[in-house]
């Protein structure tokens, strides 16, 4: 009953959008990701086309682990540089973030 309770949040999760994909780049902008991340560039933290081509695969289970990674921080996965928290991101925002970053053609077109 667990594993169903928890597979049915999951899902809520993935399909409840309170932003649209429009206004992801704004939001990341006022979030100050951009001092980090750029779309093609390595920057302190590593490119959001790296980012997909890495995890869109898996963009299912990846969306809740990027969006904890955004609000809560964390390291190890790109380097020696950690991901500072990001507090001032709701939990919905970094969700929305994640799925913004997952649709991106990792190969670079």
């Amino acid at each position: 009953m667990k594993i169903m309770i928890r597979c049915v949040a999951a899902a809520t999760i993935l399909l409840t959008s309170t932003v649209s994909s429009q206004e992801v780049p704004e939001l990341l902008q006022q979030a100050r990701c951009y001092a980090c991340h750029a779309m093609d560039a390595t920057l302190i933290g590593p490119p959001y086309r790296a980012i997909a081509a890495l995890h869109n695969r898996r963009a299912d289970v990846m969306v809740e682990v990027l969006a904890q990674k955004i609000v809560n921080g964390g390291g190890g996965n790109w380097g020696v540089v950690p991901m500072v928290p990001n507090d001032h991101v709701s939990i919905e925002e970094a969700r929305e973030m994640a799925r913004w970053i997952l649709s991106i053609d990792g190969k670079g077109d």
